[in-house]
């Protein structure tokens, strides 16, 4: 479903801890999968990111388009996993509201 973009998962504590911290931009073939998610935050990052929230089915119940660093987004009631992207990529790849999103 996302086409090229590699989705690396974060899913040990150590992981989702770390996130995309240290890192200066993300690409837009690469994207993070929080495993488990919830809401966010961009604090001490250096990029805007995309950021899709989905629940235990990958169905995205919300999307935050370029969100700066410094900035905290609450996920959705049911909200399972979240998906970060570089910004503007959500809209690139055609992602939207009650989609199933699908991961290798």
């Amino acid at each position: 479903m996302l086409g090229d973009i590699h989705v690396i998962r974060a899913n040990t504590w150590l992981k989702r801890l770390v996130g995309l911290l240290g890192h200066s931009a993300l690409s837009d073939t690469n994207a993070m999968l929080f495993e488990p998610g919830g809401g966010i935050h961009t604090v001490g990052m250096r990029f805007s990111i995309d950021v899709v929230y989905l629940d235990g089915d990958n169905r995205v119940l919300g999307i935050v388009i370029d969100m700066e660093p410094w900035r905290f987004s609450f996920a959705p009631k049911g909200t399972k996993a979240v998906l970060e992207l570089s910004s503007g990529n959500a809209k690139r790849v055609g992602i939207y509201l009650d989609q199933t999103l699908e991961f290798d």
